[in-house]
């Protein structure tokens, strides 16, 4: 199958919604479909359309699909999905987020509401929706009052590190608590409303000596590290993906901590990456949200709410259960896959 692939710019590989756009097409092309796409740089799995007005009429004249990564911003990317409706053209859309987001983004309730509209009228004429939680659902079902919606959860892969591309003051550094029996306690992402940054410097502050902290985070200037005085944390910024990878597969445990999504009307919607990467790698989990029902069934996946249980769970780590069985970019994939054959064959 010929997919015209309209996503983020995925790579370089550097985090967040890239790790979802490569290792989804990356799966689908060893499932055999050719992805062509019109932006970021030329990658092993899509063929890059080098003009992207002549490469988009070239899409309409030969894609059977249009697979389309949407949000709620004025972009071009999903501006493109109307002329895609204008030509009649088979489209499957991921979803992320509900419109909620946007108050985030300084948006007003009246705002949403007009996006809300909109959104229902362009997404009716969609093939299918692919949201990544239930809460999202909902908000498709509910909200855009849409029925082609389906639910597949991101995933994970057990990485595969060659120390030879790792930078070596990261190898170093994290060779050096391993050796010295210490634990390394990690959490990775954005300082953003999203993620409870209050729990985490609470729980890092209050955690007994003898747990080296490393947090990695992609913003360059976030004021992280104004908030601890300890000398067991460490900050690390827009680290290359493989440094990431060998920190994460080398520590013990990883924090997914969120913040209140009372803001939102569906609750929290968020299928968490780096639950699934650390799970994916033996780390020891843990997250003040319940998680779904894939996360849950993991042993070594541990909702804890209450801060103070956080902090003296963290204190006296358990041996990890292993990788057990998780759910990897393949899985995800070939869930895909079949949503994809349904709308080409329907």
């Amino acid at each position: 199958m010929k997919i015209g692939y309209l996503y983020y710019n995925f790579f370089p590989v550097e985090g967040g919604a890239a790790i979802h756009g490569y290792h989804l097409a990356k799966e689908l092309s060893f499932l055999g479909h050719r992805l062509y796409k019109l932006n970021g740089e030329s990658d092993p799995y899509t063929n890059k359309l080098s003009n992207p007005v002549a490469g988009f009429l070239w899409m309409l004249r030969n894609c059977d699909l249009f697979y389309v990564r949407m949000d709620f911003f004025l972009k071009p990317r999903n501006m493109l999905v109307l002329l895609l409706i204008l030509f009649r053209k088979k489209i499957v859309v991921e979803l992320n987020t509900p419109s909620d987001e946007l108050l985030l983004h300084g948006k007003s309730n009246a705002y949403i509401s007009v996006i809300d509209t909109i959104y229902s009228k362009i997404l009716k004429r969609a093939d299918a929706v692919i949201v990544v939680s239930a809460p999202i659902e909902n908000y498709c079902r509910k909200q855009l009052g849409l029925e082609n919606v389906f639910v597949i959860e991101n995933g994970a892969n057990r990485f595969r590190i060659d120390e030879k591309r790792v930078s070596p003051g990261i190898l170093c550094r994290v060779k050096k608590i391993k050796d010295e029996g210490q634990k390394l306690v990690i959490w990775s992402g954005s300082v953003n409303k999203l993620q409870d940054i209050e729990l985490l410097t609470w729980v890092i502050k209050n955690v007994s000596d003898g747990i080296i902290f490393y947090l990695i985070v992609k913003e360059e200037d976030d004021g992280l590290m104004s908030h601890f005085e300890n000398a067991n944390i460490n900050v690390f910024r827009k680290l290359d993906r493989q440094d990431v990878e060998f920190i994460i597969s080398n520590a013990d445990a990883g924090l997914a901590f969120y913040g209140d999504y009372s803001w939102c009307r569906w609750g929290f919607y968020n299928s968490s990456l780096k639950t699934f990467e650390y799970l994916s790698n033996g780390l020891i989990t843990i997250s003040n949200k319940s998680g779904s029902e894939i996360q849950k069934s993991h042993p070594n996946y541990h909702y804890i709410g209450d801060p103070e249980e956080i902090r003296a769970f963290i204190s006296d780590l358990p041996e990890s259960q292993g990788a057990g069985i998780s759910r990897s970019w393949k899985d995800v994939a070939s869930e895909t896959d079949k949503i994809l054959n349904e709308v080409v064959h329907f």
